[in-house]
């Protein structure tokens, strides 16, 4: 059987990725707030995957950690 992606985390840990693109996302907005609607459409939801991504990878770090103590 294979190990699962953070299973020695409790669920609290796994809300890390949501988290990170929730605020990936808010700051796409932000940023995109003066620019054309081409920009508007495109850059957030980039943002929101880019922070998405950057919580799996913080999850998987801090999964590594705990693994080794």
């Amino acid at each position: 059987m294979s190990e699962l992606f953070a299973e020695n985390l409790s669920w609290h840990y796994h809300l890390i990725p949501f988290i990170t693109a929730f605020l990936g996302l808010i700051i796409g907005i932000f940023l995109v707030q003066t620019f054309g609607p081409l920009a508007k459409t495109i850059f957030p939801p980039i943002c929101l995957i880019i922070g998405g991504y950057g919580g799996l990878i913080i999850l998987g770090e801090i999964s590594k950690q705990k693994n080794e103590h």
